[in-house]
């Protein structure tokens, strides 16, 4: 969730370390209303927006947020030096877009496809409806088709020249 709010691997970590402690200093009013994995993933969610909050009341921009972030899925290693070239320049590639997209679709999109969430878990976590969720999913989808077809096309264009 903290890499959907552009923030570095570092700074998602501490969200993350923060969160669990909310998590457990709170723990007796979990109320069993949503799944356990649900009201965790709240927690980081109003997390992030709190430090997004915190962040802009001190004017820092999102260039600035996004020169310190690293593409999230750069752990992925093959023995093939080439696969492992193209892996990163396509990792790099699809997180660039996926920051391009606007923070609603980003967030439906982290939390099914990335976090691995349900439609109603999703639902619950944004408190949107079921429905939106499906749109919103099939509406990152193509915004990010666009995106990352868009760089590939420059990136092909600026080898050509």
């Amino acid at each position: 969730m903290g890499r959907s709010y552009n923030y570095n691997h570092e700074d998602t970590q501490d969200l993350m370390q923060d969160t669990y402690i909310d998590a457990f200093m709170n723990l007796s009013k979990f109320e069993n209303r949503s799944t356990f994995k649900t009201w965790i993933i709240k927690i980081m969610l109003n997390n992030c927006y709190k430090k997004q909050q915190k962040w802009s009341s001190k004017n820092i921009t999102t260039a600035e947020i996004n020169e310190k972030s690293t593409p999230m899925f750069s752990n992925i290693q093959h023995t093939d030096t080439n696969k492992t070239v193209i892996n990163k320049e396509l990792s790099f590639v699809i997180e660039h877009a996926l920051q391009q997209i606007p923070i609603d679709y980003r967030m439906v999109f982290s939390l099914r496809e990335i976090s691995g969430l349900n439609v109603i878990e999703t639902a619950e976590a944004l408190n949107i409806s079921e429905a939106n969720v499906k749109v919103r999913l099939n509406r990152a989808k193509s915004m990010l088709r666009k995106e990352v077809e868009k760089r590939i096309r420059r990136k092909i264009f600026s080898n050509l020249i």
